[in-house]
């Protein structure tokens, strides 16, 4: 496989020909799609430098080999750092059958500006105590409680220190072995993503 950043070329193109979005239209994605994943696909070192709050790192050299770890189900919204990346990617994606996948060609550089402009962006590191109580039992209303609910679970909020959030699980999710998990991961994961700030969960059974 070609490792080196190169502009994409035309068949390149022509295979992801719906999958591209605009900065705004990216993270409009991330906020409203209920199973989302957002993949930074620049290497380590310009990850490590700065990235979007919940993004994984995945670059161009690993994907190939880690296309069975990648999900099947939810939207995966994919950047790089403007440099055609991303095109290389997508190819890969769609020669491997995944069809829920989505891009922007400008860059993280473009989001964080886009992030910065948009006033339905919630951005954690501003608000106040109260306000950011707020946003996280607005995420957890909006993404969380209504999927533990199906498995007739709950969630509660004890406790907000900091980055911290600590939660008591109610109903079925209390004797659930996966609240210790996946769901836990789960959870973290959504907070981080509506936040744009990592988040830390911790149930009062681990305490």
């Amino acid at each position: 496989m070609e490792l080196t950043e190169k502009k994409p070329t035309e068949e390149q193109t022509e295979s992801t020909p719906n999958h591209k979005i605009t900065p705004e239209e990216f993270l409009e994605r991330r906020r409203n799609t209920s199973v989302v994943y957002v993949f930074d696909v620049r290497d380590q070192d310009a990850f490590d430098e700065g990235h979007l709050a919940g993004a994984y790192c995945l670059p161009l050299e690993f994907v190939e080999n880690n296309l069975h770890r990648l999900p099947f189900s939810g939207d995966m919204l994919l950047y790089d750092g403007g440099e055609g990346v991303v095109h290389q990617v997508g190819a890969l994606l769609t020669e491997n059958a995944f069809t829920d996948f989505y891009y922007i060609e400008e860059g993280y550089d473009s989001l964080q500006k886009a992030l910065s402009a948009d006033p339905k962006e919630v951005k954690f590191d501003e608000l106040d105590k109260t306000e950011q109580a707020h946003a996280i039992e607005q995420a957890l209303d909006d993404k969380v409680r209504d999927f533990l609910a199906r498995d007739g679970g709950g969630l509660e909020v004890v406790a907000i220190e900091g980055s911290k959030v600590i939660v008591a699980y109610q109903g079925a999710c209390g004797g659930c072995p996966s609240s210790t998990a996946g769901t836990l991961n789960f959870i973290q994961s959504t907070l981080t993503l509506a936040l744009n700030h990592p988040i830390e969960v911790v149930p009062t059974d681990s305490l």
